[in-house]
């Protein structure tokens, strides 16, 4: 099965051991850590909300939503805040192990990813490609964004 051809600008970020990367123009900020309010009886994965210009944004950790050991945050933590519609209602802020650089996908192949729901919230992916030896998997925003609902 051929892959299809990527055409625009990706994020990567680093989950575990892994390279993920997602749409840059989904991205409204990548933020440091900071205070997170715990909202109760939330799942595992819910970390709480953040303020973010006036704005409450619910947090989710991708490292549990995708079945990896919670390890907790450190100093390359971060939260990527995306949006599926580019509205600032909608936002959605995405705890990572560690943001790594923008690519641009320009003509990169992208080959169909399968992935084991029973792990994951995330049912899958747009696809896996290779760049600078290391595979990558983009994850598409509206499936986290559904995976998020609680």
């Amino acid at each position: 099965m051929a892959g299809q051809q990527q055409n625009n600008t990706l994020l990567s970020f680093k989950v575990g051991e892994e390279f993920f990367a997602l749409d840059a123009m989904k991205v409204n900020h990548i933020l440091e850590v900071s205070e997170i309010t715990k909202v109760p009886n939330t799942p595992e994965f819910m970390k709480g909300v953040i303020n973010l210009h006036g704005n409450i944004v619910p947090v989710v950790d991708l490292r549990v939503m995708m079945g990896f050991p919670d390890k907790g945050i450190n100093h390359d933590t971060a939260i990527i805040v995306v949006s599926p519609d580019d509205q600032q209602e909608n936002n959605l802020g995405v705890m990572v192990d560690m943001v790594k650089e923008v690519i641009e996908a320009e003509g990169i192949e992208v080959k169909p990813t399968v992935v084991d729901s029973k792990k994951s919230r995330i049912k899958n992916f747009k696809g896996t490609f290779l760049f600078e030896n290391q595979f990558i998997h983009i994850v598409d925003v509206q499936e986290l964004t559904i995976a998020a609902e609680i």
